[in-house]
């Protein structure tokens, strides 16, 4: 990928979870080694089967991460946010992507090459233990996704990540904004876009949640992570 952006702007990335222990001179050679690209809504940044030799960063908007079936079916795999990466197993071991990457809204990314990303490991240890934190955490995310889908039904599948949405919002006010139309997320949950909203609305009718369009507020807490542990149903 050749350079057709613009500088990548410290103060956006300095605070990110992948670049804030750097020190100073390495953030700013990090920074001038990479550039910011835009991207409009509905747009492919890697198909299945290409190579890519450095990694993004989401600044702005957000992105779906997904493969697709035999016979077309999609299935989303992760919703990329801003402070999301995305590439770094396709370019560390050189492999043709196995997954597709598109756009869900306008979007601003900062890509950085592989050599500047290699540079950056060797000459900065708090770099490389950020890199290998993100990278487990990607594992993580997606063990637990193998986890839900294989031993919990979908409602506790969807009370679960509700649950977890949740917990990065401050109390008292217990709600979450969908980070994408309902389809895409009832996707990364492995259920159809109805069953996900038919047992949204079966929770909203026994009063543990309310939901607002894609916002919905957690009423019952308490309720809802009796269920995810399987103690009560829901009618």
């Amino acid at each position: 990928m050749h350079s057709n952006g613009n500088p990548v702007p410290l103060d956006q990335i300095r605070d990110l979870a992948l670049f804030h222990a750097m020190d100073e001179d390495s953030l700013v050679d990090i920074a001038q080694g990479g550039w910011v690209v835009g991207h409009r809504r509905g747009m492919r940044i890697i198909g299945r089967g290409e190579f890519m030799e450095g990694l993004y960063t989401v600044l702005e908007g957000r992105l779906k991460l997904y493969m697709l079936s035999c016979n077309g079916d999609e299935r989303v795999l992760r919703i990329l946010e801003p402070g999301a990466t995305f590439g770094e197993a396709i370019m560390f071991n050189a492999i043709p992507s196995p997954v597709f990457v598109d756009t869900l809204s306008a979007v601003r990314l900062a890509y950085f090459p592989g050599p500047v990303i290699i540079e950056a490991l060797a000459r900065d240890p708090q770099f490389t233990q950020a890199m290998l934190q993100s990278m487990s955490g990607i594992m993580r995310m997606l063990i637990q996704d193998l986890e839900t889908c294989c031993l919990q039904n979908a409602r506790q599948r969807i009370v679960n990540y509700l649950l977890r949405e949740a917990d990065a919002v401050p109390p008292p006010h217990i709600e979450i904004h969908l980070p994408a139309p309902k389809a895409v997320v009832a996707s990364t949950l492995n259920i159809s876009a109805e069953t996900f909203s038919r047992e949204l609305h079966r929770l909203h009718d026994n009063g543990l949640i309310e939901i607002k369009r894609r916002t919905i507020y957690l009423r019952e807490p308490d309720a809802l992570r009796a269920i995810a542990e399987g103690s009560v149903a829901v009618s």
